[in-house]
């Protein structure tokens, strides 16, 4: 059942928020995941025949980071967190997707190691 996966993840989404073993340097309230996505690709420059252009094929796009935000419209995953502990949180290498293009979702486990410095 689809509502029963939905739940299965939220609850898996606020086990990782209330999880102990996160450094509190790595954002622990995000779920990680994988999404696999079509994207619109452009075709030919110059004349092309029409039995080609049919043929035209979507690519197919993968992401892997935080999933920072979802809703019906859009899908913001950011691969990058800065550590600096005393400057205003800030990420990097993010991705608006539109939700509608998404194929799959993957939740991802995290194994936290050591941090040395």
């Amino acid at each position: 059942n689809l509502n029963e996966k939905r739940k299965l993840k939220l609850e898996k989404i606020e086990e990782n928020k209330k999880s102990s073993t996160t450094s509190s340097l790595y954002p622990n309230c995000w779920p990680m995941v994988r999404v696999t996505w079509e994207d619109a690709m452009d075709g030919e420059l110059g004349w092309v025949e029409l039995d080609k252009i049919l043929k035209a094929k979507l690519a197919t796009c993968v992401d892997i980071g935080w999933l920072v935000k979802k809703d019906d419209s859009k899908t913001v995953i950011m691969g990058s967190w800065c550590l600096e502990p005393d400057e205003p949180k800030e990420g990097g290498r993010y991705i608006a997707i539109p939700t509608g293009w998404i194929k799959k979702m993957e939740y991802l486990n995290i194994d936290y190691a050591t941090i040395r410095d």
